[in-house]
């Protein structure tokens, strides 16, 4: 496991588990499903797809392109469960072979017409630790806060988006309504992730990992478009961006505190369920 997960799980109060036996403890960090055994026997995993698994809650991260979608889709924590079900009738999600570099998740599917899913029996999905695509692994960086630092750009890290300004010579005000609101706003908890390579917006529910240019520290350019940023102090900027004809400026802070995007999403995932 990684230094940058163990320090989200800190950051999060989720502790990991004291281990008596290696194939026997609750998977805890960032899985890649690896294999799928259903209705075609086993075959290689048919799509992209993460488990992230925490002691408070489990997210599923599918890939599409360079989007990147987060979802609370197993409702439960995975814990170690052994590999049979309590009775016929039990019809329970069952994880095993279980570690930190590895776990299967034995599932009943009820599917009548899906290609790999069976109809009326076990599906079984092995994952597998320190698994990425070429695409993912930036976007895991800058969820779990392990993007590269580059000195020399001070744009680099993660920002926290907090709304938009129609003109700069008002943010001074408007930044006192946007801190006022952010809270219960629809841009809370979304970031912007700098790194040397790659820009990530992150949101609750997703992500999108797009390549980067810098120009200085004055703008970058994504695509075919280049943002203009001004600086409003040390660890705040303003941000460009063309709307309908118009100019609007996006507020990013900057995140000091040393907690990962990942534990404020994942936070939100667990307010939902209690």
């Amino acid at each position: 496991m990684n230094k940058s997960l163990k320090m989200l799980m800190a950051a999060a109060f989720l502790s990991l588990p004291i281990v008596a036996n290696a194939q026997t403890e609750n998977p805890r960090g960032i899985y890649k499903m690896t294999t799928l055994t259903g209705k075609m026997g086993e075959v290689k995993a048919p799509f992209e797809q993460y488990k992230i698994c925490t002691d408070s809650v489990t997210l599923m991260v599918s890939e599409r392109a360079a989007f990147f979608s987060i979802s609370n889709n197993d409702h439960r924590v995975l814990n170690y469960t052994g590999e049979q079900p309590t009775s016929e009738a039990d019809k329970s999600p069952l994880i095993y072979d279980s570690n930190d570099k590895q776990f299967k998740l034995k599932w009943w599917s009820t599917y009548t017409h899906h290609i790999h899913f069976p109809n009326n029996d076990w599906c079984i999905e092995k994952y597998e630790s320190g698994k990425y695509t070429e695409k993912s692994k930036p976007f895991f960086d800058a969820l779990t806060g392990a993007s590269d630092v580059d000195a020399s750009n001070p744009l680099t890290g993660t920002w926290r988006f907090i709304g938009y300004v129609d003109e700069l010579r008002d943010v001074k005000r408007e930044l006192l309504k946007l801190h006022e609101q952010y809270d219960k706003s629809k841009y809370f908890n979304s970031f912007f992730v700098f790194a040397p390579k790659y820009l990530t917006m992150l949101i609750q529910n997703g992500g999108v990992v797009d390549k980067i240019y810098y120009n200085g520290k004055k703008s970058y350019k994504c695509g075919n478009m280049t943002r203009q940023v001004k600086w409003l102090s040390k660890d705040r900027i303003a941000v460009e961006e063309h709307i309908d004809y118009r100019t609007d400026w996006m507020i990013l802070e900057r995140v000091t505190d040393g907690t990962p995007p990942l534990s404020h999403i994942a936070s939100q995932f667990v307010s939902k369920t209690r």
